[in-house]
Order: C-alpha cells, then sequence, then structure tokens
C-alpha cells in the first residue's frame, strides 16, 4: 500500500468509525469545548446544481438516493447563467414553473437557493449583471417562486459569483475596475429589492470567490484588499455568501502556486474571519473540489472526505459556527455518490454534527 492509498484509507476508516460513534450516541466530537458556547443553529444544508435531474435520479438510481439520505439536504440550488453577456438562460426555470417542478420541490419540504453567475472564459466579462435584462430576469424566477411557494420555505439567492474575477486585472479594486464594480453593486442592490419585492423573507447575498481572502496586496488593492470597497454593499444585503472548489488536498502541493495547497477548510475558515467583520450572517454558497478543466463533473472524492473530516473537528466546526456561517450547499452530487473514498460516509456525519 502506497503512503496516498494508505492516507485515504485511514481518512475513509475515520469517517466510519466517527459515523458509528454518532450512531450508537457516543460521538464527542460535536460537544463543545469548555468555555465555548454550547448552542449554535442548525446549518441549513444545500445540494445539486440541477434539482430536476437529482430528484428524477432519487427515484431511479439507489446511490443517488443514498446520498440524498446521507446528505439530507434543507435546500436545493439552482444557477441562473448568463453566456452571452446579454440574457440568461430561463428555459429550464421556465419549464420548471410550466411543468410544477418548482411547485412540487416546496410541497416535497425543501428550500431553494438561486446562484447567478456569468460566463468568465474570457475576461473582462460581467455585462450581463449591469443590465436591466438581468434585473427582468430575477423578477421573473422570484415570481415562479412566489407562486409555486405559498408556504414561504426559505429561499436564498446568491449573486453574481465569483465576480471578483470578471475585470481586468482580476481580484483588484483600483481605478480601471472600480466604475465597473460601482455599477454591479448598485444593479446588484436593485436586485435584491426586485427579488424582496415578490419574496420579502428572501435570503440575499453577494457571493465572493473564497480565494479573494488566500492573499493580500495593499498597494494594489487585490486580495483581501479588494473587500473593503464593498461593505456598505454587503451591509444592505441580508448576509455574505462565498464559494469555496479548491481541488487540492490541504497541504498537498499545487503546482499554480508552486507551494502546499491551503485547502478549502482553512480557506472558509478564513473567509469567515474576514466576512464577518462586514455581516453576522455568511454561507458556502457552492463547495466542490473542482478541477477546472473537467468542470463541471470533474472532481476529487478523496478530497470531500479529507475536508469533510477536518471540519467535524471541534476547533473548526465551533469557530466557523461562531462566526456566523450556518448555510453550506455542495455542488455537483457525483463525488458522494457509491461512497467513494467514504465521502458520502464523511458527508453524514458532518451533517449529522451540524443539526
Amino acid at each position: 500500500m502506497t503512503l496516498f492509498s494508505r492516507r485515504r484509507y485511514l481518512q475513509g476508516a475515520f469517517a466510519t468509525t466517527v459515523l458509528a460513534s454518532l450512531a450508537q450516541g457516543r460521538s464527542t466530537l460535536a460537544k463543545p469545548q469548555s468555555g465555548t458556547p454550547a448552542a449554535f443553529s442548525p446549518w441549513q444544508l444545500g445540494l445539486g446544481e440541477d434539482p430536476a435531474r437529482l430528484l428524477q435520479e432519487t427515484q431511479t438510481d439507489p446511490a443517488v438516493k443514498a446520498l440524498m439520505q446521507a446528505w439530507s439536504p434543507q435546500f436545493l440550488t439552482a444557477w441562473l447563467n448568463s453566456f452571452d453577456h446579454q440574457r440568461g438562460d430561463l428555459s429550464f426555470w421556465r419549464h420548471w414553473h410550466q411543468d410544477r417542478r418548482l411547485s412540487q420541490w416546496f410541497e416535497q419540504g425543501y428550500g431553494l437557493q438561486v446562484i447567478t453567475w456569468e460566463d468568465d472564459r474570457q475576461l473582462p466579462t460581467g455585462d450581463y449583471h449591469l443590465s436591466r435584462q438581468y434585473l427582468e430576469d430575477l423578477e421573473e424566477i422570484a415570481t415562479y417562486i412566489r407562486q409555486a411557494n405559498p408556504h414561504q420555505r426559505p429561499t436564498y439567492w446568491t449573486l453574481a459569483t465569483e465576480f471578483s474575477y470578471w475585470r481586468l486585472p482580476a481580484d483588484t479594486y483600483n481605478a480601471s475596475t472600480a466604475p465597473y464594480y460601482q455599477t454591479l453593486m448598485a444593479n446588484l442592490l436593485r436586485a435584491r429589492q426586485v427579488i424582496r419585492r415578490q419574496l420579502p423573507q428572501a435570503w440575499v447575498a453577494l457571493s465572493w470567490g473564497g480565494w479573494i481572502v488566500t492573499f493580500d496586496d495593499p498597494t494594489q488593492r487585490q486580495g483581501q484588499s479588494m473587500i473593503p470597497p464593498f461593505a456598505d454593499t454587503m451591509a444592505q444585503m441580508d448576509g455574505i455568501a462565498f464559494q469555496s472548489m479548491r481541488p487540492f488536498l490541504t497541504g498537498e502541493h499545487n503546482p499554480q502556486l508552486n507551494r502546499p495547497d491551503l485547502g478549502n477548510p482553512a480557506q472558509i475558515l478564513k473567509c469567515c474571519q474576514v466576512f464577518s467583520q462586514y455581516h453576522s450572517s455568511l454561507m458556502v454558497s457552492h463547495y466542490e473540489p473542482s478541477i477546472k478543466e473537467n468542470h463541471p463533473h470533474g472532481g476529487r472524492a478523496d478530497i470531500v472526505t479529507h475536508d469533510f473530516l477536518r471540519m467535524m473537528q471541534p476547533d473548526w466546526l465551533q469557530a466557523v459556527r461562531r462566526l456566523g456561517l450556518d448555510k453550506f450547499s455542495l455542488m455537483h452530487y457525483g463525488l458522494l455518490k457509491g461512497d467513494v473514498h467514504f465521502s458520502q460516509t464523511a458527508a453524514q456525519t458532518l451533517q449529522l454534527l451540524t443539526r
């Protein structure tokens, strides 16, 4: 057995042991250390990027049914994407509305997260999120949801995800990028008004790329130094969201950075430390150890297990909860399917600890 395969085996064995202890009521992982608050709000957990396919496969594929039971999400996640930078793809939203899919999901007890994103394969990008069309598209979706959701189950709207990357230079707030970002922030505040007119209880937030907290260049206003100009906008939102999609184990060599990788758990904790200075309600809008070249279905299940084992440790879990993190959504559920590298077992353990 190689060192790497032994590491994977031990991760899985530990996750299985923890889950068994939980089932027998003997787990100590969830017990707070002395001097720390004993009560936190339960996490709201989300799953997927295509609710229709997810729920259909839950009915037809035992492996998908098993992972749904393991993660036990309270809300589903769907996307509003723009590829032409002029309008969003509403085709499937309209189909879900016409076929009463949205109504069925809410009737089954699920909430819904709506993430908005713009194609960033060529930079600069982001014009759609400045447009009146963006507001009209959001209003159409919000109207569908209002009609489908008479019991007002929770909805989360995470807007312009990864927006800090959209201009050149990326992740920078300077004289050349400031006009774009000022216009974007004004339109996102209008977007919140549009959503809240239809759904007064909706939770609406900007969605940062989590990497923004992992570096800082004050002289160029890059990384963490890009964040303060958005303080006023974030304060007018219902919370702050961020993604975490690092494709490496903690400490694994990252060839792009030419150093050991920070890993998703440390990035999420750092996001909570930074963004809790601006708002008390935080969300991981989409988590996945994603390999960009193979996205959306390329990722590493071993990283899920590794990450969740770190996240279920008392120090980490209590720290992020104390800072305001109480919403967490997995992106593509395929990494849990079949319990490869014990990823499903680790996911089930984490969700039990955050209830």
